[in-house]
């Protein structure tokens, strides 16, 4: 009795086991069934944060490193200084450029004030002049009707005559004098325009030897964490070269779901966000865009098939999802791989 009821035993516990496993699985099948209903899932997505690259915009050689590996920084915080002591240099030489072209400036304007003056007195001596001349010419006109009249003698007429000729040369001679002041005058004027172009050109070497100093002081350009340090004092490095890395504090998912999925994902839909390396926590976020092609289109060599050997490849388009304020997201950084599972159908007016 014994053999027989062990055996009958084992049986009723393996089928009630075996429906036990049936019941899971029903209930597994129609979880998944109404979860994927609801949902489109894809695991080809990860953790995206901006990682901007910092190079030197001049040559020459590290002086200070003021950054760790790893470090978070400020916006603005000083994080490698070069040496700077030519561009230095060649400030001091272009102020001292300027300095004596400011100098001639001021010598060729005065210059030119004098000359001015030079012309203000000749215009009054110019007037003074043609009153005198004038005077003359009617004296020597006056005695000449006189020694025709023989009112007057011949030495009255000579004087009157010579004082007139003197006057009249007087007043050319100051004329002359005129036209030379207005000449030289002209010439200093001239000179001016070119020192201006000199002071212009001086000015920008200037502004420019500042701006080549500035580049000497790198700054951090946004709040971030500071990847690997490849750098060391005295290293010479040369104009354009990534000097270290800076990974923003922002982040979102790039998620890449099946072309046939998207039709009924869009923007402003919520999203369950769930990271390989957290399993047991679970980030909410929302579709913010659709890239506008597919993930195949912005590759290197994009597929081509216009050949006869057509292979139709499911594509993937990639879309953007921004995670909700008020979680805690320091967990996750660029790079990691996501579990994306976005909700279908019309989103919500009250959460786009």
């Amino acid at each position: 009795m014994n053999r027989k009821s062990n055996p009958s035993r084992f049986n009723r516990v393996l089928v009630i086991f075996a429906w036990i496993m049936i019941l899971a699985g029903v209930v597994v099948a129609v979880k998944y069934y109404f979860f994927a209903s609801k949902y489109a899932t894809t695991n080809n997505a990860q953790v995206d944060q901006y990682v901007t690259p910092i190079a030197s915009r001049v040559p020459g050689f590290i002086k200070e490193i003021r950054f760790e590996e790893n470090q978070f920084v400020h916006k603005g915080d000083t994080l490698v200084v070069m040496d700077g002591q030519e561009y230095a240099n060649k400030l001091q030489m272009a102020e001292s450029d300027m300095q004596v072209l400011k100098s001639q400036m001021d010598v060729n304007r005065r210059s030119v004030q004098t000359a001015q003056n030079k012309i203000g007195v000749q215009k009054a001596r110019l007037e003074a002049a043609k009153a005198k001349v004038w005077q003359s010419e009617q004296n020597y006109k006056r005695f000449k009707n006189l020694l025709n009249e023989d009112a007057a003698t011949n030495q009255q007429y000579e004087a009157v005559k010579a004082t007139y000729d003197v006057a009249l040369a007087e007043y050319k001679a100051i004329q002359n004098e005129q036209k030379a002041a207005d000449l030289s005058t002209q010439e200093e004027s001239s000179k001016i325009k070119p020192i201006e172009s000199n002071i212009e050109q001086k000015r920008a070497s200037i502004q420019n030897a500042s701006l080549y100093i500035s580049y000497t002081v790198i700054t951090a350009p946004y709040n971030g964490w500071i990847g690997r340090k490849n750098i060391q004092v005295g290293q010479l490095v040369k104009e354009g070269e990534t000097l270290l890395n800076i990974v923003s504090e922002e982040k979102w998912v790039s998620a890449n779901f099946r072309e046939t999925q998207i039709a009924q994902l869009h923007i402003g839909n919520e999203v369950i966000i769930t990271a390989d390396a957290y399993p047991d926590v679970e980030f909410s976020g929302v579709i913010e865009s659709f890239s506008p092609a597919s993930g195949a289109r912005f590759s290197l060599l994009p597929q081509d098939n216009s050949t006869g050997n057509f292979v139709k490849i499911e594509q993937r388009i990639p879309m953007k999802i921004r995670f909700k304020k008020g979680q805690d997201i320091s967990l996750l950084r660029a790079g990691m791989n996501v579990v994306v599972n976005a909700r279908k159908g019309e989103p919500a007016k009250d959460k786009l």
